[in-house]
């Protein structure tokens, strides 16, 4: 049943409606027409029809009676917690209710108390959002007590909303996660309710990115809802009720994904003197008693209501009542708010308020059946103030650290997934022991992609906990990992299979099966490649002596030692591997002769050096040993640059404002930059496949700039920390490209790894900005890449990282990427110590010089290699001759490679024994003139040993066929519309069109051992 209009003069609402055996409209004026009709009885919700929850019949008997509709304003009230999976404390501190000394707060009293509540009174309706923490009270709920709450989801009093394992961080999150962590979340509430999520809702991400709005409309979601936005924003918005609009998060997508957008007024708690957990006076309405307080309390609540819908466009309004981790007493607050509502609805002819309990869900029915139009916002939300000098900047560096083990982890979860999807025969695995190994890790990153987790806005101890979740996800997949591939090499084999290991220390140039190999000792090394794209890439291993590399047919393979800055040798070879799988190459004890050694030697000093391989060439200057030029001898680009790091000294508040910077808030003590040297230590390292030029900034800071002989582009390998902070100040680590671009104040960065938008210093597209803080004030969230461009000279300067960084320009060419955080002030919003992180960091990234024009070619693939990297796991063995006998040494599930803007984002089996797959068209519309346009997959020529023999295409988190999806329409004002290329469905059922930026989820079934 939907409500389709309401006539404001005569309060009449229309709804249509349809079941198996009739359909047509009925109106409130024939209230008890349509209740005889559908079987409904007085005050009861109907049943769930076509995928919506329709509207109580209490709310339909009020619109039919109000005839003064249009002077009444509807209060929906909507009862709430916010529960943080890990904050101030554990997940499991917070499920539990430990620590209670740190903050008062135990989920699991919430639900139990709720729960009971909803029963007390059907007219009582509650939200509930994270399913980390409502998975674990489900499982230890009697039977009795699961159907309780089931009819509590069947008629409308408890509704999921969101309902991802947590309420994802906006800033420093990939989309690939993003989806993950939202799908995990789904399948649970269908599986176990039947029911799906409508409504995105967002009330504490510290700013909202414009990929959630285009991502949630793949979701299938109605409308978005958050409370957090700049200040200056926000006064502008609250003057020209400009808080409800519609977002077009994506060009690629167009109006299709509009998002109608809610900005909750005055914050996601309780009104003001209202918060009956807090200490606020209870609703006190017993004459027979003293202090009766309901009038001056009902007159308080009226009056905010009216400030509140004096800044929206229609005559409902959204309250929230509940915050972070209210409603452990459910009673006390239901019960005030019961009394406070009906006195309020009692006196209607007063305080002109229909004030009943709600859901962000009717409210949206409500307010677009009212046809009104809404402002078109076309960029983000970034970055967000809540004080002329508190940016909420600093979280897109904090905790670098996590931020990389959790993308890593997500390369690791991703491939496991991959093997286990396209094992020869599942006969030769335990399906449910492997599906829980799998889950183990895809739930610790659902806990960790929370707003407070890869956030690094966490205190310390809870990071650490996020870190042991997720290494304990780690091991069990590694585990899962190391048997796939033992039985990909023996498939059907006689000998048993062999055991791999991995090198989880292997960025730091620690790993134990190669360094152990001596004379009669060898190791084989099962390189797996997660992109569904053949590739050649360099590797290298630590080794202690000279050895011989042979590839998966047994032939030798060149290969170079290095010593690395860490004084270690490094076997440096090039390695192919093939899309969505494996390639085994052997390291075998060797001669001086067979390999070739390059050690760092030290340039002559005040001479420029210039190292140079096939595709590029980098200047370094003999005045400061820092880069100088670069040239792109493909492209012939050339470039002049100075890279340096530097750090902002951490303000600890001054006179303007005693703002600190802190987990939260970057706000440097003033625009000075402070460098580290004056001159780092160089030595540079040449050889046949790799040069490196390596860099000592301080014994806390490396950097070397290595040049692959097959790549155009520049491999980064940064090491910081631990930052020292001796001197007393918090230091904030940058990375700054000073170059001779006129970018025209110009730069770009991702959004979640997705469409990249265009930054201006010291501007926002939508409202005038009033510069406070020039540096924090330019800085955004970049989760896989950024660049500048001069288009006159057709040059482009791009940076890819393996992990979310801030970064920002604030200078016309310049470019600057924050590494690193350790600061000695808390900011002041909630964690209550300060960032001071001490472990040290090695991050990966690609520096890339190129032609503006064909830039998205670099940054692209880039960015599937920086996030998506190779994965090694190492088996002993007498010699590569004697393995190849015994073992399979190579192999890809694909028939052929990918296209080159296609991405294979899931292959994921589901316990019913289907696969969940995903394919994303890599590039935006305007990225590329060839590689933008629309490609088509055969899924019927996909896989070598299985062919499809049923497709069927779901939203983005998989949870509703996609034939069955409607999703609410809004008017825009001053629409000009906008559609990009056409987005088919599939041609047929096994050929799938995607569009520019198209992400599109499949539920197949196959047939295995295709013939």
């Amino acid at each position: 049943m939907y409500l389709q209009k309401i006539d404001k003069q005569t309060g009449a609402a229309t709804f249509s409606f349809q079941t198996a055996k009739r359909s047509g409209t009925c109106c409130t004026g024939n209230s008890e027409i349509c209740c005889s009709l559908f079987g409904w009885e007085s005050g009861q919700m109907a049943s769930t029809i076509g995928g919506r929850v329709v509207v109580f019949s209490a709310l339909l008997t009020f619109l039919a009676t109000s005839i003064a509709y249009a002077q009444i304003i509807n209060v929906h009230v909507v009862a709430h917690t916010h529960d943080d999976v890990g904050w101030l404390k554990t997940v499991d501190q917070y499920y539990y209710g430990a620590n209670q000394s740190i903050q008062d707060a135990g989920v699991q009293y919430i639900l139990d108390t709720v729960v009971q509540a909803l029963q007390d009174n059907p007219a009582r309706k509650f939200i509930y959002v994270e399913q980390a923490f409502f998975t674990r009270w489900w499982n230890e709920q009697t039977d009795a007590k699961k159907q309780i709450v089931k009819d509590l989801v069947t008629n409308g009093q408890l509704e999921f909303i969101n309902g991802g394992w947590c309420m994802n961080d906006e800033a420093t999150t990939h989309y690939t996660a993003i989806i993950d962590q939202m799908t995990e979340g789904h399948d649970f509430i269908f599986n176990t309710f039947g029911v799906r999520p409508r409504i995105g809702w967002h009330i504490d991400p510290f700013g909202h990115s414009s990929a959630h709005a285009a991502l949630f409309a793949k979701t299938g979601f109605d409308a978005f809802f958050f409370a957090r936005m700049d200040y200056q924003d926000l006064a502008l918005r609250n003057q020209t009720k400009g808080l409800e609009l519609v977002w077009r998060g994506f060009k690629s997508y167009g109006q299709d994904a509009d998002m109608f957008t809610h900005m909750i007024y005055d914050g996601y708690g309780t009104p003001d003197g209202f918060c009956f957990e807090c200490g606020d006076p209870p609703i006190q309405d017993d004459p027979l008693l003293f202090n009766v307080n309901i009038q001056e309390r009902a007159q308080l609540f009226a009056q905010q209501s009216m400030e509140r819908a004096s800044v929206f466009r229609t005559n409902n309004i959204l309250v929230p009542f509940g915050s972070d981790f209210q409603f452990s007493n459910a009673l006390l607050n239901f019960k005030n708010m019961d009394k406070l509502m009906a006195y309020l609805n009692a006196n209607q002819a007063t305080y002109k308020l229909n004030v009943f309990y709600s859901t962000p869900s009717i409210y949206i029915d409500m307010v677009n059946a009212d046809g009104q139009s809404y402002p078109l916002k076309t960029d983000d939300f970034f970055p967000y103030a809540d004080g002329p000098h508190s940016y909420w900047t600093g979280y897109f560096t904090s905790r670098a650290a996590i931020k990389g083990f959790v993308r890593s982890r997500t390369n690791l979860l991703h491939a496991v997934d991959q093997l286990f999807a396209t094992i020869p025969s599942r006969q030769q695995v335990n399906f449910q022991q492997s599906l829980q190994q799998i889950q183990t890790l895809s739930q610790a990153l659902g806990v960790a992609q929370h707003h407070d987790a890869v956030s690094g806005t966490e205190k310390q101890h809870v990071a650490y906990d996020y870190a042991e979740r997720l290494q304990i996800g780690t091991d069990a997949s590694n585990e899962l990992v190391s048997s796939l591939i033992g039985t990909y090499i023996n498939a059907n084999g006689p000998n048993g299979a062999p055991t791999f290991v991995d090198c989880p220390y292997l960025n730091i140039s620690q790993c134990g099966p190669t360094l152990a190999v001596t004379s009669g000792k060898a190791v084989a090394i099962a390189i797996y490649n997660p992109l569904g794209w053949n590739r050649v890439h360099t590797v290298k291993f630590p080794v202690t002596n000279a050895a011989k590399v042979f590839d998966s047919n047994g032939n030798p393979v060149p290969a170079q030692v290095t010593i690395d800055i860490d004084n270690v040798p490094n076997l440096v070879f090039e390695a192919s591997v093939p899309a969505l799988g494996f390639s085994t190459y052997f390291l075998e004890a060797g001669s001086s002769s067979d390999t070739t050694f390059s050690k760092p030697e030290v340039p002559e000093p005040d001479a420029d050096t210039v190292v140079d391989s096939t595709y590029v060439t980098v200047t370094i200057s003999g005045v400061t040993n820092r880069v100088t030029s670069i040239v792109n001898k493909v492209t012939g680009v050339s470039l002049t640059l100075d890279q340096n790091f530097q750090w902002y000294n951490a303000s600890a508040g001054n006179n303007a404002d005693d703002q600190a910077s802190g987990a939260y808030i970057f706000r440097p003590n003033s625009t000075a930059l402070f460098n580290i040297t004056a001159m780092p230590a160089i030595a540079i390292v040449r050889g046949q496949i790799v040069q490196e030029i390596q860099q000592t900034f301080a014994p806390w800071l490396t950097q070397v700039i290595r040049l692959y002989n097959n790549s155009e582009f520049l491999h980064l390998e940064t090491t910081v920390g631990p930052v020292p902070i001796d001197d007393g100040l918090g230091k904030e680590v940058i990375s700054r490209y000073a170059t001779g671009l006129n970018t025209g104040d110009y730069f770009y960065t991702d959004t979640n790894g997705l469409e990249m938008l265009q930054r201006k210093i010291n501007y926002r597209p939508t409202w005038p900005l009033n510069v406070t803080e020039p540096i924090s004030g330019n800085y955004y969230p970049l989760n896989t890449a950024a660049y500048i461009k001069d288009v006159a000279v057709d040059a482009q300067l791009t940076i890819v990282t393996d992990r979310s960084h801030g970064v920002g320009s604030v200078d016309n060419g310049e470019l600057e990427l924050m590494y690193q955080r350790r600061l000695l002030y808390d900011d002041s919003r909630g964690v209550g110590e300060a960032l001071n992180e001490s472990a040290p960091i090695r991050v990966f990234d690609y520096l890339a010089v190129t032609k503006a024009s064909l830039s998205s070619r670099a940054q692209r693939t880039l960015a599937q290699f920086a996030n998506y990297p190779l994965l090694y796991y190492f088996s002993p063995t007498d010699s590569a001759a004697s393995w190849i006998k015994q073992y399979k040494t190579s192999f890809s599930p694909l028939v052929a490679p990918l296209p080159a803007n296609v991405r294979l984002e899931t292959l994921k089996t589901r316990p019913d024994g289907s696969v969940l797959l995903r394919l994303a068209h890599l590039y935006a519309v305007g990225d590329d003139a060839q590689l933008s346009q629309n490609v088509t997959v055969d899924l019927t020529s996909l896989f070598a040993d299985r062919t499809p023999i049923s497709v069927t295409e779901l939203t983005l988190t998989a949870n509703r066929p996609i034939s069955e999806l409607r999703r609410l329409t809004w008017n825009v004002e001053n629409e000009q519309p906008y559609k990009p290329a056409v987005q088919d469905s599939a041609v047929n059922d096994f050929v799938i069109n995607l569009a520019p930026m198209d992400i599109r989820t499949f539920s197949v079934r196959f047939q295995d051992s295709k013939k």
